[in-house]
């Protein structure tokens, strides 16, 4: 993927901005999409997984009814649509240093496409160079509470220091606690991070976070689906969670009570079939409860950030995967027949009646989610399986 320009455009389509209007309609329509979004029209955004942000911004009210049952937002994004000019909000996003990266675009993320509400758009706060980089890179989120123990603040800046001296981008979102001691772990080890913002992602929140913002703005990246200026309220931090897991290829959920905005990352990331870690706590610590009830429900448990990194380099194939090098994988120790073709076996027996989730083979196969994870992996690369959602798998030729 080459730099981007203020507008998001790659540097060939630049070259043509003398012959054509100052956007393209596809920018202007996700960008005003985003703009009327973010003011209380959310459930527009569900009309992208069927139809173009040109088709959705130019309906008429006959049309957006029809499409969404009559839902109760259609007069108000329609009067919302009125007074929102996507030009002049295209001047103002260039005027605050940021890029708006729409959907459609190459670098919008195929996975962000998978959610329920999937974003209009991204404002993004990087250089070219490091969004290109992170587009294309290895990229874990991790996450947890901001009160965190001392036990969790240091284990948060190991794991982000772990992940980043393999050259991982640490993916986090710049909170108080956990979050804040990932990206600082990271940047310290020399790596680059990416902080998703539930305000604008001009917005310095929290303002204890200045200098940590300044640096990953200057060296990483920082991005929001929320337009320029906009300030934090508790009910962008829930979306924005959503935000985190899709951009990730796994999340590691470090301290987390029962109701925390990492549960909600963890849960999410499972919906898309990502990897969730977690390490383990305390059983007598409130901190502890949410992590430890992950575990319990079978997520993979963290045990250092060495294994960490390892295990997630495996699960996501970012590098020459154990299935692939001929190394023994630690499930083959249960049997005589290697324990991954095992699996795969009984995934592909599971998927005989019709293609279900990871969870789901994992149910009717007998396996835990992380076996069932590393043998549909392998049954992909074989083409005897393909995904046919995000965590959703069916066999070939059916």
């Amino acid at each position: 993927m080459s730099g981007l320009n203020a507008r998001g455009d790659r540097p060939h389509e630049v070259r043509r901005d003398r012959e054509r209007p100052a956007s393209s309609p596809t920018y202007e329509a996700a960008l005003g999409l985003a703009i009327v979004a973010a003011e209380g029209t959310r459930g527009v955004l569900s009309l992208l997984r069927r139809h173009s942000p040109e088709d959705v911004w130019r309906a008429g009210r006959r049309d957006l009814l029809e499409w969404t049952e009559g839902r109760s937002w259609v007069d108000r994004f329609l009067d919302l649509r009125s007074r929102t000019s996507p030009r002049e909000a295209a001047s103002a996003v260039a005027a605050s240093g940021l890029v708006f990266v729409p959907w459609g675009h190459v670098a919008y993320e195929a996975d962000l496409r998978a959610l329920d509400l999937p974003p209009a758009g991204l404002f993004v706060k990087a250089s070219p160079e490091a969004f290109e980089q992170f587009v294309a890179g290895a990229r874990v989120a991790v996450v947890g509470t901001r009160k965190a123990s001392p036990y969790g603040l240091s284990v948060g800046r190991a794991i982000g220091k772990a992940f980043a001296q393999r050259g991982v981008w640490v993916v986090s979102g710049l909170a108080l606690g956990i979050d804040g001691r990932a990206h600082s772990g990271c940047i310290e080890a020399g790596g680059r991070s990416a902080a998703v913002l539930g305000c604008g992602a001009d917005v310095v929140y929290p303002r204890r976070h200045r200098e940590l913002y300044d640096r990953i703005g200057s060296e990483g990246v920082i991005l929001s689906e929320l337009p320029p200026g906009v300030r934090p309220a508790p009910w962008f931090f829930p979306e924005r969670n959503r935000l985190l897991a899709a951009l990730s290829h796994a999340v590691v959920v470090v301290e987390a009570p029962q109701r925390s905005g990492a549960l909600i990352t963890a849960h999410r990331a499972l919906d898309l079939g990502r990897e969730v870690f977690v390490v383990p706590g305390r059983i007598s610590e409130r901190v502890s409860e949410g992590t430890n009830r992950l575990l319990y429900d079978g997520a993979t448990m963290c045990l250092d950030p060495v294994s960490l990194v390892e295990d997630f380099l495996r699960f996501t194939r970012k590098e020459t995967s154990p299935f692939l090098s001929g190394v023994s994988d630690p499930v083959s120790a249960d049997s005589g027949e290697n324990g991954l073709e095992q699996a795969g076996r009984l995934a592909v027996m599971a998927l005989s009646a019709g293609p279900r989730s990871v969870d789901a083979v994992a149910g009717v196969a007998g396996i835990t989610s992380r076996e069932a994870s590393a043998a549909l992996g392998l049954l992909e690369l074989r083409g005897q399986v393909v995904r046919v959602a995000p965590g959703t798998y069916g066999l070939s030729g059916r």
